[in-house]
């Protein structure tokens, strides 16, 4: 890897994790204050339904500006470009007041199909949060096309400073006014975080381009974002369609069951959306790049390197997490109203979704290739049938094994589609093969195994602190595994380690 994306995705990942740590507090005080019940479940379905189909658009659109706008600058300039995204964000804001207006008038319905096992109390409850979340599509207008226009300019700090924005705004709304506003003061803290965070973007996009409303619908250059962009619209909508299926099958599991799912979603985030966006999102111009100078052999390179270096992080954490979950999770939200019980169901969540993080950080790197060949059909395709395939598997799953039954639908699922994928980018990179360093693959197994034997002695040694247990444990498993790849001298980690030396 060279020296520029280790650069770009070093401050990336140092913003994501602080997110995600502040992401941490912000849930565990949730945890602490409203616990996990009716009305958390209420407030989680609605605020996610929002946000979620709102993100679905803005990476869509984000993912195919970059690849079309870097291709208009190259071929009549940054001002050309500039134009194009001030024609899309034209479009995107139509349809967003659109969509405001269509959840606003249909709150009720929309409630009963997200929640069918609530009472009419809950349901009412459910139409007020939608209607109260529904500026989320106009707030991911502006925000997803600044900063796809800052991503393509190598500009990747602002457009993730949301979570380090909206979690401190919504720990002082907790604080200053959760006892009077209950779950209200939260919605407060969304609307401020979020009207900062469009301030902030405009302002660094000043000096890239100019927003002037016009729609432009036809244009040759607007036409190949929407033709891009729909397919990935198509299969991000699908993906959050399986995500309000799981939580109306949480709603049938029991009270508190929908929460438990978003506690150990935001666990899974944590990883998934520090190491696996990251990389994706610095990688998504590389890509792009390599594949409109059609360098197979750059782009075969980039693409098994990104790949191994996944495995080779992801794996570890994925079996420490499995072998620490319960005091994960304790260490986090065991407090105040989170009840021992609470604990127990979020542990089984985790559990579900921690045997996915490598296979889940594989098929985002693979969509990405997609994109950068501006092939976005296949993915959409897959997504369905890999949904289709998470829905049956979570109704089945979920009446033996309950909500764990539900997460490790999500993970067997993502198998599914990482195999299609690889398939569908083998026809562009034919000599492309996801596991083709056996090899190296089984030194890093090696490594796992022994870096399980760690975890499972430090909790066999019975410290009695949940805070010193934990971190004994990440500490012993991470440091095991690291030493253990080193002394198997994998290729990886010996170049990584040799980059960091030139740095300095």
């Amino acid at each position: 890897m060279s020296k520029s994306f280790l650069k770009a995705s070093s401050g990336v990942a140092a913003v994501m994790l602080l997110s995600k740590a502040l992401g941490f507090l912000r849930q565990s005080m949730v945890a602490n204050v409203y616990g996990s019940n009716t009305a958390t479940d209420v407030y989680f379905v609605s605020s996610e339904f929002t946000t979620n189909l709102a993100g679905a658009f803005t990476t869509a659109l984000t993912t195919a500006l970059v690849t079309v706008y870097i291709s208009v600058a190259l071929r009549q300039g940054k001002e050309a470009a500039g134009k194009l995204a001030s024609r899309v964000l034209s479009l995107f804001l139509l349809g967003a007041g659109a969509a405001v207006v269509v959840l606003v008038l249909f709150a009720p319905q929309v409630g009963r199909l997200l929640a069918p096992a609530y009472g009419p109390e809950q349901l009412d409850m459910l139409a007020h949060y939608l209607r109260m979340f529904s500026a989320a599509f106009l707030f991911s207008a502006f925000q997803s096309i600044d900063a796809a226009v800052q991503n393509a300019n190598d500009i990747y700090v602002p457009g993730k400073l949301y979570g380090v924005i909206f979690n401190p705004v919504a720990i002082f709304c907790m604080l200053l006014l959760g006892e009077k506003l209950g779950l209200s003061a939260l919605v407060y803290a969304y609307y401020a975080a979020n009207l900062i965070q469009v301030v902030l973007l405009r302002l660094r996009c000043r000096g890239l381009y100019r927003f002037v409303p016009s729609l432009g619908a036809r244009q040759a250059d607007v036409v190949q974002v929407w033709r891009l962009a729909l397919p990935g619209l198509g299969s991000n909508v699908v993906i959050q369609f399986n995500g309000i299926v799981d939580k109306a099958i949480c709603s049938y599991l029991g009270e508190g069951m929908a929460s438990s799912y978003t506690y150990a979603s935001t666990l899974e985030q944590f990883v998934t959306g520090t190491f696996t966006a990251t990389i994706s999102l610095v990688l998504l111009s590389r890509l792009v790049a390599l594949a409109a100078g059609e360098d197979q052999q750059g782009m075969l390179r980039t693409l098994t390197q990104a790949s191994t270096m996944m495995v080779l992080i992801l794996a570890p954490v994925a079996l420490i997490t499995v072998l620490s979950a319960g005091d994960i999770v304790s260490l986090v939200y065991h407090r105040g109203a989170f009840t021992p019980e609470n604990v127990q169901s979020t542990t089984l969540a985790l559990l579900g979704f921690a045997v996915g993080f490598p296979i889940i950080a594989l098929r985002e790197l693979l969509i990405r290739v997609h994109f950068a060949y501006q092939q976005t059909k296949g993915p959409m395709v897959i997504s369905i049938v890999a949904v289709v395939c998470n829905i049956t598997l979570s109704v089945l799953l979920s009446i033996p094994f309950g909500v764990l039954g539900v997460t490790a639908a999500t993970s067997l699922s993502a198998v599914l589609s990482v195999v299609l994928l690889a398939r569908g980018v083998r026809k562009q990179l034919p000599g492309f093969r996801l596991f083709a360093r056996p090899g190296r693959y089984g030194k890093c197994l090696a490594a796992m195994v022994v870096s399980g034997a760690a975890v499972l002695a430090v909790g066999w040694l019975g410290v009695a602190s949940v805070l010193v247990r934990t971190v004994l444990k990440l500490a012993a498993g991470c440091g095991v595994y690291f030493v253990v790849i080193v002394g198997l001298h994998y290729p990886e980690v010996r170049a990584f380690l040799r980059t960091r030396r030139t740095r300095r």
